[in-house]
């Protein structure tokens, strides 16, 4: 009557949420639709205002105007080359670059103009020293030249049209074919992610969807089941992206995966709970399989999504805002897929023609399982010493680690980008800024003499760096400098300078200061480092070595674009070290609850952090450097190692209160849930490991590395984590459990199937099948004392009892 009433108020629950989900069906599906827009995907966008060097980047855009530029140029762009002109004029004066009338450039600087204007008086130099003034910023070594333009905000919001625009006036104006066209700089960055984002969702989400959906087939060995378990998956990917869209998120580069990771992990909770049915339906019968599986799988399952969501929430106390995203919106779509594994789930498989357990054949054939379990019951201490010293000695790399977000790490080698970045800085020059602003505010006591020389100073110490390729400032718009300037002539020069340096936007005046800019360029390619080249250039740009007369109320800071790249690829070490400890933290005191015991928990984590430490310390041995896909693994992985240990640990903990020692307690694990194990990483490394074929690089390494992390948590369940509980460590598990499974009382283990991790009613009667067919009744406390078998026992069983 009881399980009647339940199955009806089931039925009732699912029809329910069935009915919800149609109702929200077209705002689930705009939603979808909508965030599958991609968007942000500068390394620029990574950071959000409140990043200080992000503020410090923003006020000097806002003060010399919009620093996101596009670098063109091809062949024929040269200084004698009339169609130059047609091409800068088009850019300035076109329709097609403006909105409502309202310019998206902030500006457009030819090479071939700036050169045309130092031959012309006021300065009137000769062709040879203009073009020294020029060389390596718009000018190159055989007269090749460049356009560059500058991006305002309007512009920012609409890159990905207005690139083509450009490419195309190129060609009609300029005289140059697509394929001669070298274009780069940051917004050729954000427009270059942006296509690799739109072409890796367009050609591998779908084959991603269909490979998980195969293999899903043949691990359940059951079309119907798979298709139950994928159509749930589906329903929590569409959810978890109409939830980016609707809370005003944008698909990033970062969140790409998110769709994918979703769908796996469904999936994944899925094939957990569909075993805990086909094993019911063998106890009990389909007629209350359903509700069985889900008293059996709910708490794991809880657990399991519990920690997952914590691994992933970790990452939102990342510095950077798409790694923030992706972290919050990885979680909600796990807390999006417990509820559809618990909910929609169990009712489907009530309604299915499924009878019973399509794999039991595999999960019954423990002869594997057990010659496993023999070599580790006879080297467990060995396996687990062998295991720590690995860990240890592999972990001293992590300190070896760094990170890069530089284009290099982005793309390919054979990307048309990086081509077209060495083309450029071949043949016109090194592409990354470095921005450096003196600044006289109202204190300054300073005459014009000693604030020419402070202009010049810092001007010497920028191109006495050799790393440095290039310096333009606005000493290079006025006459060469003597060296002795009487204070007449120095204000002469003083009052001059300014006008043609606001022009050219190297100096911004206001009543309480005036900003003097010098712009150095340094290579965007090869593995020059950058933190050694600003600690350098701020040590040779002290106030006191630029201003020696009086360091009052003169400040000098570096900006621009190679500044803020720097402490981007600072932050994101940052957040490997910050996140991984915060998951390790989290997840360790749910494993310290479960386990009923601190040290027991902490223990349960080696097999967790085995794979982490591993694999991260054999990229810092080898000097790999990390980018911003990589980062995120460290404790995603972890969160979803930890589900199988959470399995594997039930189960086992369950058998050892029923009664059994430690080897049976394994094998029987070994038997139930192994196979899970090994399904899940299978589906998880195929969804995920398709997408390491993207021309997107962090996407690439984001996918392979968690399949190296999935596949290293496995052994870390099936091969460390067993010994560890076979050796004298496991003598820790067994401390807490209740004394009441004395030996003398244990039921013989391998005469035993498991009954589940719950009792409905622990007052219920309780069955346990015994031989074959035959049952036996025992109750809560009138345990019978079960028969002993009567043949030797076999050479793999003689592990002696553990006491309990």
């Amino acid at each position: 009557m009881n399980d009647h009433a339940g199955t009806a108020r089931s039925g009732k629950r699912f029809s329910l949420v069935l009915a919800y989900l149609l109702f929200l069906g077209p705002w689930i599906a705009m939603g979808a639709i909508g965030a599958l827009q991609t968007g942000a995907n500068s390394p620029l966008d990574w950071v959000d205002a409140d990043f200080a060097p992000r503020r410090d980047y923003d006020r000097f855009s806002e003060q010399f105007g919009a620093a996101d530029v596009v670098v063109i140029s091809w062949p024929e762009c040269t200084l004698t080359e009339p169609k130059v002109d047609h091409f800068v004029q088009f850019l300035r004066q076109s329709p097609a670059f403006c909105d409502h009338g309202v310019p998206m450039f902030h500006r457009v600087v030819s090479g071939k103009e700036s050169y045309a204007g130092l031959l012309q008086p006021p300065l009137s130099l000769t062709p040879e020293q203009a073009k020294s003034r020029l060389a390596g910023s718009l000018l190159g070594p055989n007269g090749q030249t460049c356009v560059v333009i500058a991006f305002n905000a309007l512009g920012l919001q609409q890159r990905d049209a207005l690139v083509p625009r450009i490419r195309a006036a190129a060609v009609r104006y300029g005289g140059a074919d697509y394929g001669s066209q070298h274009l780069a700089g940051p917004i050729m960055d954000g427009y270059a992610v942006d296509q690799a984002s739109d072409t890796t969702m367009r050609r591998f989400a779908p084959l991603s969807s269909l490979l998980i959906f195969c293999v899903c087939v043949l691990c359940l060995d059951s079309l119907q089941a798979a298709l139950m378990v994928y159509g749930i998956a589906c329903i929590s990917q569409v959810i978890a992206l109409a939830l980016v869209h609707h809370t005003g998120g944008q698909m990033t580069a970062l969140l790409i995966v998110l769709p994918p990771l979703i769908q796996v992990l469904a999936i994944a909770g899925g094939i957990h709970l569909v075993n805990y049915f086909f094993q019911a339906a063998r106890e009990t019968g389909k007629e209350s399989a359903a509700r069985r599986a889900v008293e059996l799988g709910w708490l794991p399952c809880l657990l399991s999504s519990a920690t997952t969501a914590i691994g992933l929430a970790s990452l939102t106390i990342s510095g950077l805002a798409a790694v923030r995203d992706f972290g919050l919106y990885a979680a909600l779509g796990v807390g999006v897929t417990l509820a559809a594994v618990l909910i929609l789930l169990p009712a489907l498989l009530q309604r299915s023609s499924i009878a019973g357990n399509p794999v039991s054949k595999s999960a019954g054939d423990s002869e594997h399982w057990s010659r496993l379990l023999d070599w580790q019951q006879k080297h467990a201490t060995a396996i687990c010493l062998f295991s720590g010293l690995l860990i240890l000695t592999l972990a001293v790399g992590v300190t070896r680690l760094n990170a890069s977000v530089r284009i290099e790490t982005l793309f390919g080698k054979e990307s048309r980008l990086l081509a077209d970045y060495a083309w450029l800085e071949q043949h016109v020059g090194a592409l990354v800024p470095i921005e450096a602003v003196v600044t006289f505010d109202q204190n300054c006591r300073l005459d014009a003499g000693e604030r020419l020389e402070v202009l010049r100073r810092s001007q010497h110490a920028m191109r006495s760096n050799s790393c440095v390729q290039s310096v333009t400032s606005c000493l290079d718009f006025v006459p060469e400098l003597p060296a002795d300037l009487d204070p007449f002539t120095a204000t002469a020069l003083w009052n001059r300078i300014q006008p043609s340096a606001q022009k050219n936007h190297y100096l911004v005046a206001s009543e309480s200061a005036q900003h003097w800019r010098t712009t150095a360029h340094v290579s965007a390619l090869g593995d020059l480092d950058y933190g050694a080249v600003l600690s350098d250039l701020r040590r040779s740009m002290a106030t006191d070595r630029l201003s020696p007369a009086s360091a009052d109320g003169v400040q000098v800071r570096l900006c621009g674009l190679m500044p803020l790249v720097h402490e981007i690829q600072s932050q994101l070490l940052d957040d490997l070290f910050d996140s991984f400890l915060t998951a390790f933290l989290l997840i360790a005191l749910v494993m310290t609850l479960v386990q009923a015991g601190i040290l027991s928990g902490l223990l349960a984590m080696i097999p967790n952090v085995f794979p982490a430490l591993t694999l991260f310390g054999m990229l810092g041995w080898v000097g790999q450097p990390l980018d911003i896909g990589s980062i995120m693994t460290a404790s995603v992985a972890m969160g979803i190692a930890v589900d199988d240990t959470l399995h594997f640990l039930t189960c086992f903990t369950r058998e050892v209160d029923r009664g059994a020692d430690r080897r049976q307690a394994i094998l029987t694990t070994y038997r139930h849930c192994a196979v899970a194990m090994i399904q899940t990483t299978l589906i998880c490394s195929a969804g995920l490991g398709i997408f390491g074929l993207s021309d997107f690089v962090p996407t690439a390494r984001f996918a392979w590395m968690m399949v190296a992390l999935l596949l290293a948590a496995l052994v870390g369940d099936l091969l460390i984590l067993p010994a560890m509980l076979l050796s004298p460590l496991g003598q820790v598990f067994l401390a807490v459990r209740p004394s009441a499974t004395k030996s003398d009382l244990q039921v013989e283990p391998s005469r035993v199937e498991p009954a589940g991790l719950l009792s409905p009613n622990p007052q219920e009667t309780t069955e346990r099948r015994v031989d074959g067919d035959d049952r036996e009744m025992l109750r809560p406390r009138e345990l019978k004392r079960p028969r002993r078998r009567t043949e030797p026992r076999a050479a793999s069983e003689t592990l002696p009892r553990q006491p309990i």
